[in-house]
């Protein structure tokens, strides 16, 4: 009978012993090491999503949208080191942004289990989380850490002591300055997609809590040793912070009390609210920060509303996209409706109203100037159709919307005939939409 008790009692502390804590299994295994063989595929779909969304905010993105829920296509297959120094810079700040988020969600001390990151399984949902999933939470970081096999769990179930009661200014701090030390002493030439992927992963893992614990951890080992970090941090501000935040705050009130920031904490239920009279699916998931930025590139009102203004940009937006060369039609309708995730992203990554997508103010006033003449070359194109009906603009061509060409615009509206004037919207304006463009290319021969 005593033998059986002690063989039971060693089997129990047998299995005791290898039930860790999902901290230290965490710790042990690190970041994003439990990647199944099945899982190879959904992870390389999501990195093509993610190049593809910084892509298009480096302004080289060429879009498919043949049906509502149709993925970006980005053709990075001829890319140099340019475009894809290109694409890391618009990867860093994406980045910044997101971390941005998890450190103000790290100084609330609460956790998030936003499962809006467990349940992504299709690269059109990816896509949409990727460009929706906003304001302050660890979901941000993590839907991007999905695209390099970081596990949502590293920013989202690791809890540190040192890293929630350490003094919130004090995590800011450190990682905005690792952050601006990365970009500075970044010297690497990134020539192919595996020394993005690899610049942009490592920038990441800079954001995440095991690289700031250590981080931490080393300046708080440089402070107690008199030594000037290497990195030449403010260690002074990270002892105060530690004795004053982690140290003192961190102690039980009492010796059955639990530590100051642990428990179940409330999750964050912020929400940002949508746009308002949406008729497509995807016109009423968008949250209001991401349509008002499309209404001001599309150079109407930001009014969080799918109004007529709005709805009239988005139409003349897709004319004019389509009219706008020889290339792939990028719009497989013209209707004033945001269908899909990806005529989404056309939009929103297209820069503020007078602003082209190489970052150069044209002038535009119209969604349809901005997308018919996008580029220097197009606007070059209308000035030499302009300068047929108005001399004063021969051989000014600027390649921008200037007051020479706004008054030529004028100018040659007067000479188109009454029939065809008839028919206009804007017969009196400096301004283009499809009608008064095609009225004036059929004057000015």
């Amino acid at each position: 009978m005593r033998a059986g008790l002690v063989a039971g009692c060693v089997a129990l502390v047998l299995v005791l012993s290898g039930c860790g804590t999902l901290e230290e299994k965490l710790i042990q295994e690190g970041i994003g090491t439990e990647l199944p063989a099945e899982d190879m595929a959904e992870s390389t779909r999501r990195l093509e999503v993610y190049l593809t969304y910084l892509c298009a905010q480096a302004g080289g993105t060429q879009f498919a949208a043949e049906t509502p829920d149709a993925s970006i296509s980005c053709d990075m297959s001829r890319y140099g080191s340019a475009q894809w120094s290109a694409l890391v810079s618009a990867g860093f700040n994406d980045i910044d942004r997101r971390c941005d988020s998890y450190l103000a969600w790290l100084a609330s001390r609460r956790r998030d289990r936003d499962a809006i990151i467990n349940q992504i399984h299709d690269t059109r949902t990816f896509t949409e989380a990727l460009m929706y999933t906003t304001g302050v939470g660890a979901a941000p970081i993590a839907i991007a850490g999905l695209a390099f096999g970081i596990a949502s769990s590293s920013f989202t179930n690791y809890y540190s002591r040192l890293v929630f009661e350490i003094e919130k200014s004090t995590v800011s701090v450190l990682v905005r300055e690792k952050r601006l030390q990365y970009r500075d002493t970044l010297n690497v030439r990134i020539v192919f997609q595996p020394d993005a992927v690899h610049v942009l992963r490592e920038y990441m893992l800079i954001c995440t809590p095991f690289y700031i614990e250590d981080l931490v951890n080393q300046r708080t080992r440089d402070s107690v040793a008199g030594h000037t970090p290497a990195d030449k941090g403010n260690a002074e501000q990270i002892r105060r912070s530690l004795v004053a935040g982690a140290l003192i705050n961190a102690i039980p009130k009492g010796p059955r009390d639990p530590l100051p920031g642990t428990g179940n904490n409330p999750t964050p239920t912020a929400v940002e609210t949508k746009m308002a009279e949406g008729v497509t699916d995807t016109e009423r998931s968008m949250p209001k920060s991401v349509g008002r930025s499309i209404q001001s590139n599309l150079c109407v009102a930001p009014t969080a509303s799918f109004d007529d203004a709005t709805r009239n940009a988005i139409q003349q937006a897709k004319v004019g996209a389509n009219e706008s060369g020889p290339a792939e039609r990028p719009f497989k309708n013209t209707k004033g409706q945001i269908a899909s995730a990806a005529e989404t992203q056309i939009f929103f990554s297209s820069r503020p109203c007078n602003i082209d997508m190489s970052g150069v103010d044209r002038g535009y006033h119209t969604s349809f100037e901005k997308f018919a003449f996008a580029g220097e070359a197009g606007v070059v194109s209308l000035q030499q159709l302009l300068a047929l009906c108005d001399p004063n603009l021969k051989d000014k061509f600027t390649g921008k919307f200037d007051s020479l060409t706004r008054a030529a615009i004028k100018v040659a509206k007067t000479k188109v005939s009454a029939a065809k004037k008839a028919g206009l919207t804007d017969p009196d304006t400096d301004t283009l939409n499809d009608k008064s463009y095609n009225a004036i290319s059929l004057t000015c021969r």
